[in-house]
């Protein structure tokens, strides 16, 4: 194959350059907003916000482009619509402060798929043009494959090259230039290369019959088999519901989304070939897909609605509901039309994409006052809310009320901040709010102390996130204020000795050998000598101390250090494990990180410092054992 001159590769770039400017603008902004941000420094939030919107101009304007293109827009018409991007972006800009992280992060996704899917179906809006449109897509899909091959391969060999100059030279080089060079490659090498493979002669298209024999194969014999196999199963398991009357796993929410991405990808795949003699199967394929869909739809549909009525609604909760109802939809459109255009798709996906990004009907709006009426109606049922006010309850709340608010007022402070509730309070929240941040935006550290000042106020014993949960499976650590701990009557220490399964280590101590080690499937530490074990320690009562507290307690920064603490006594050898990060099952330890203190032929006459155990929560995890 011949390769391409390097002055054909400097024509295609400078073509595509005049053919999209502002995508190439946007991109050189982003990649420099990126590169000042690896080092920021008190500057962040302004690097951070021309990132989000200059990275959201790179398919925005490929977009309008290609629009203006396909219709002709010349002049006028064409900067008027690339005048409107102009102005998108820079009101994106300017609201993202308001918005908080989360809220930030979704409307983020929900733009980036929105302006992508106008990409594939814009130029293509009111053009009756399967073939071609099947073929635009495929060449934009192909192309930005072999974009984000070369792009990795860039960042890879510069990346080594950087690595050899700083252990070959002697240069020191920092590790944020690995950060920069991946914000240039992805913002500049990746969309410039790109856009020089995007089809210039759209109309041409319709008349290319392309369709890559691979293609063929991973559709037809891959993605269509595993489809048609999932599909049973979870007919089969409607079966099993409508038989047992047990409501549907949470889980099938994942199983039925996974179907419909894979059979709406096999179908879009297979439609050039489908009006071909030998491959009309897929007309029947594609049919009996959509119709054996919808009892899916339906126990997705129930499976949601149990999660509402106990919880409310939330961003994920809404965006699963009314994609459902689009998948719904969408199965009986194909049902009932059989060569229904494929553009339907990424049309209509588009289309919620964007409705349901603000506006009291968008999903953050929604999700904001499904909370706060959940929480109003708690409240008031214990009393705590009386004509608008909070009042105080005449008996304390149940453990799980106490929870229900902790987690709702969790919720608004990380995603949509308190105003919404501040009419409640006399005179408002900013004597008990006293950590707020800047409108929308939220330290991670000040969440639980902000939603612990605020459920305090209402007169309701917070409960941490942890309290009360449920499981076999944990993961404890100290808390970072851990009061000191007192070490007297040891002799050595080892620290951050960590382990899983089984390790063992080999001591020299003042020339004598001994062995420390963990046995996973017993619980235990032990140290012994070459006449055997001089002590060892069960860290099982310790872990089970911990756990209780974290479910009985409102402790959200951790565990108290002396709780995670275990002291064993034996003849020859006094050994005590101060546990600082422990994780497990119920079927016991899996891994830990401790601190070990311990002396070796204890004098008789000496008895060792014994952590306090007046906390009755620690008072089981401070027995040793020898």
């Amino acid at each position: 194959m011949k390769l391409p001159s390097l002055e054909r590769l400097t024509d295609e770039a400078l073509f595509a350059a005049r053919r999209f400017p502002l995508v190439i603008v946007c991109g050189l902004i982003a990649a420099v907003a990126g590169i000042l941000l690896v080092d920021a420094g008190e500057s962040e939030e302004l690097y951070l916000r021309v990132l989000y919107a200059a990275s959201l101009g790179l398919p925005l304007f490929v977009g309008l482009e290609l629009v203006a293109e396909r219709h002709g827009w010349r002049g006028g018409g064409r900067i008027a619509a690339l005048a409107a991007g102009v102005a998108l972006l820079l009101a994106i800009y300017l609201l993202r402060p308001g918005w908080s992280d989360d809220v930030a992060l979704g409307r983020y996704f929900q733009l980036w798929l929105g302006f992508h899917l106008f990409v594939a179906v814009g130029p293509y809006l009111g053009a009756d043009e399967q073939n071609g449109f099947w073929q635009y897509n495929m060449s934009l899909f192909l192309r930005f494959l072999v974009a984000t091959l070369f792009a990795a391969v860039l960042f890879f060999g510069l990346s080594v090259a950087l690595l050899a100059i700083d252990n070959l030279f002697g240069l020191e080089v920092d590790g944020e230039w690995y950060g920069r060079l991946w914000f240039t490659v992805a913002f500049v090498f990746h969309p410039w290369f790109f856009l020089g493979g995007v089809p210039v002669d759209l109309p041409a298209l319709e008349s290319r019959r392309l369709y890559p024999h691979a293609l063929k194969v991973f559709a037809q014999y891959i993605l269509a088999p595993i489809v048609s196999l999932y599909l049973v199963i979870l007919t089969t398991y409607l079966g099993k519901v409508l038989l047992t009357q047990e409501w549907p796993s949470g889980w099938i929410g994942w199983l039925v989304s996974s179907v419909a991405v894979a059979g709406i990808l096999s179908l879009l795949l297979l439609q050039p070939i489908e009006e071909q003699e030998e491959n009309r199967w897929v007309r029947t394929y594609a049919r009996w897909f959509w119709v054996a869909l919808i009892p899916s739809i339906g126990m997705l549909l129930a499976a949601i609605w149990k999660r509402i009525d106990q919880y409310g609604i939330t961003e994920r909760r809404y965006y699963l509901v009314v994609l459902s109802f689009w998948l719904a939809g969408i199965a009986l459109f194909y049902i009932a039309r059989r060569r229904g255009s494929i553009k339907v798709i990424p049309a209509t996906l588009a289309l919620i994409a964007f409705v349901t990004l603000a506006g009291p009907w968008g999903a953050y709006a929604v999700s904001e006052r499904s909370q706060v009426d959940r929480l109003q109606e708690i409240l008031e049922r214990n009393g705590m809310l009386v004509e608008g006010r909070i009042s105080a309850s005449p008996a304390e709340p149940t453990f799980e009320d106490r929870r229900e608010i902790s987690a709702v007022v969790r919720y608004l402070v990380r995603t949509h901040g308190v105003e919404s509730i501040e009419p409640w309070f006399e005179p408002g929240l900013t004597h008990a709010d006293t950590v707020r941040t800047d409108p929308g935006r939220v330290m991670e550290g000040d969440i639980e102390t902000r939603t612990e000042a605020i459920v305090t106020r209402m007169g309701a014993g917070y409960v941490s996130r942890w309290a009360g949960a449920t499981g076999e499976n944990y993961n404890l650590h100290v808390a970072d204020t851990s009061e000191p701990l007192r070490v007297s009557g040891n002799d050595w220490a080892i620290s951050d000795w960590r382990a899983w399964d089984t390790r063992s280590d080999s001591l020299r101590i003042e020339g004598r050998s001994y062995e420390l080690a963990w046995d996973a499937a017993a619980g235990r530490i032990s140290l012994a000598d070459d006449a055997g074990t001089l002590v060892s320690a069960s860290l099982a009562t310790a872990v089970e101390a911990a756990r209780a507290f974290r479910s009985d307690s409102s402790a959200a920064h951790g565990i108290p250090a002396r709780i995670l603490t275990v002291e064993a006594r034996g003849d020859r050898a006094w050994l005590t494990v101060y546990l600082r990060r422990v994780s497990g099952s119920g079927e016991g330890i899996e891994s830990f990180t401790a601190d070990l203190f311990f002396t070796l032929d204890p004098p008789p006459e000496f008895e060792p410092h014994s952590p306090d155990t007046t906390d009755a929560a620690s008072s089981p995890a401070l027995e040793g054992e020898t």
